[in-house]
């Protein structure tokens, strides 16, 4: 059953009956309270430095990540074009996440995707979901320094599909979708046709988009 959404409330959840438009701003709050969260965290961070020359090193690096975060604002924006490569958008996000919410901890984050030219609106949501599986993975799934998180983008099967998947300390398919920005990609690919689920593998976590390819084609004119 698909779900249903009437408004935001105070904390920008969704209620009830269908509506895309809140779907996207209940993402677009939860996306940024991670975001000035983070800045807060990074800023208490250089504050408590020892030295001056320690709190100014800390806060070139607090300006990379906030730049980084801010590059991913600006890719999960509502594009402006009816088609958008979602393979190279992909790339794109996977490095500024890289630098905003990996590179401090050691992990790698690695990336294969085909050249898949995708309808912008269901690719917009796919690098929605893609985002929030990356910032769960930087927040839960390495309990020490170091990992691998694989994004995988393929063709196949008359289907579209992507793979997130981390080698860290593994979460249960049953947990792996659950919170409430899990919540609100999970309302937001069942309103553009995108299944996404959850997969059992032996180490880490993995979650996998899958979209038909006649839904993620823009028509022609």
């Amino acid at each position: 059953m698909q779900p249903t959404i009437r408004s935001i409330d105070s904390t920008g959840m969704p209620s009830t009956r269908s509506d895309p438009h809140a779907l996207l701003l209940a993402e677009y709050i939860h996306r940024s309270a991670n975001d000035f969260a983070i800045a807060c965290a990074e800023i208490n961070g250089a504050r408590r430095a020892a030295t001056f020359d320690g709190a100014r090193d800390r806060l070139a690096i607090v300006g990379d990540r906030l730049l980084s975060l801010a590059a991913i604002q600006r890719l999960l924006q509502v594009p402006g074009t009816a088609t958008m490569d979602l393979g190279g958008k992909l790339c794109e996000l996977s490095h500024h996440h890289a630098q905003a919410r990996f590179v401090e901890q050691g992990i790698f984050v690695r990336i294969c995707a085909a050249e898949v030219p995708v309808d912008s609106r269901r690719g917009g949501i796919v690098l929605m979901i893609v985002s929030e599986l990356l910032t769960n993975a930087a927040r839960h799934a390495f309990a020490s320094p170091g990992g691998m998180v694989d994004i995988l983008l393929t063709r196949c099967d008359g289907e579209i599909r992507c793979r997130v998947t981390d080698d860290g300390i593994g979460i249960p398919p049953a947990r792996a979708m659950s919170g409430s920005g899990s919540a609100i990609i999970t309302a937001l690919a069942l309103e553009a046709g995108i299944q996404l689920s959850a997969r059992a593998c032996p180490v880490g976590t993995s979650v996998e988009l899958r979209m038909p390819i006649e839904l993620a084609v823009a028509p022609g004119p």
